[in-house]
This record gives C-alpha cells, sequence and structure tokens, in this order.
C-alpha cells in the first residue's frame, strides 16, 4: 500500500512538472463560429400504389457552432457541437424543414496560416414535412462526415466545408458552406 501512494505521488508530481512543457507544445482553445451556404436533399417518396417520386432539391441554408481545438504541431484535433438549419427544400406540393443537432471529431494539417482538416460526427435530426396542407414530422440519428480548408488571421479563421450526412431514408443530405470562426486562445 505505501508503494502505491508512493507511485501516485511521484507520477502526479511528475505531471505537474511536465504541464508547462505539454501547454508551450499544444496551443489549445475554445472556438465559436457560424457557416450559411447550400444544402442539397434527395429521397424517393410516395408508395407502390401511386409510384415513388424524387424528391431532389436544395436551399440557402446556416449552422453555428461551439468546439475546443487541441493544436498541435503539424496537426489539429478538435471537437464541435452545433445547431445546423437545412433550409426549406420544395417541390411541387411538398416541403420540408429539416434541421438537426449535430456533434463531430475533428482532425487536419496545420500548414501556417492554411490548413485542411476532415471531420466525422453525428446528427440528431428532425425535419417537418408539409403535405397537400397536411403536416407531420419525422427524426432520428445518423452519421456525418465532411472535410474543409481553412485560412488563420489572427484570432479569426475563415472556413470552406463541404459535409454529407448518412441520412436513413434520403439518397443525399449535403452541405457546402463558407464561414467564420473566432478563436479564444
Amino acid at each position: 500500500m505505501k508503494h502505491a501512494v508512493t507511485k501516485v505521488l511521484a507520477a502526479g508530481t511528475l505531471g505537474l512538472l511536465l504541464l508547462p512543457a505539454s501547454a508551450a507544445l499544444a496551443d489549445t482553445g475554445f472556438f465559436v463560429g457560424g457557416s450559411v451556404g447550400n444544402a442539397g436533399l434527395e429521397f424517393d417518396y410516395g408508395d407502390q400504389q401511386s409510384g415513388f417520386l424524387t424528391f431532389d432539391e436544395s436551399d440557402f441554408a446556416w449552422k453555428g457552432f461551439v468546439g475546443y481545438l487541441f493544436d498541435l504541431p503539424l496537426v489539429d484535433f478538435g471537437i464541435e457541437a452545433g445547431y445546423v438549419d437545412f433550409g426549406k427544400p420544395s417541390m411541387a406540393s411538398v416541403e420540408l424543414d429539416p434541421t438537426g443537432w449535430n456533434l463531430w471529431g475533428t482532425a487536419g494539417l496545420d500548414l501556417g496560416p492554411l490548413g485542411v482538416y476532415a471531420k466525422v460526427g453525428y446528427i440528431a435530426w428532425d425535419v417537418e414535412i408539409r403535405e397537400f396542407g397536411e403536416s407531420f414530422s419525422d427524426d432520428g440519428s445518423d452519421i456525418g462526415y465532411g472535410v474543409g480548408a481553412k485560412i488563420d488571421i489572427g484570432a479569426l479563421q475563415l472556413r470552406g466545408e463541404f459535409e454529407s450526412y448518412d441520412i436513413e431514408d434520403a439518397e443525399k443530405l449535403d452541405m457546402l458552406s463558407v464561414g467564420l470562426v473566432w478563436s479564444f486562445d
């Protein structure tokens, strides 16, 4: 028992001594951001009696997010959480209003003020559907992935991103956007 306490104290002391060194190697920080762009949604709807139709439309979309970045030499790792509104794409008598809350893990290459990254995550989505004057909703949770590029200008970052979501009943739900991020380093 005495040796276990000594080992824990030694490990804790070593950790406290290395903490300033690890902080110097990694510039970490919180950030907040938003993006605007275009979302595209495609799925088949209908039934076997009346036949299936393909809904393939796009609309203005936006998102807001917060996150935390672990900025290591050459490599960035982060986590982001946010809300996304995919607009209200409509076709004939059908209008959809898809939204979602997402959580992303990111990994990227830091090339000075420029960088590229990939992201994989999860979305809890909800869609309001209006068809021939009737309204109903559907919801679920699915996987998403994306890629992006960034330019850092001090605490401000300009982003361009492509995100795609594997929604269960949709052929595709994609978003192409540009946005700004403010880092609290």
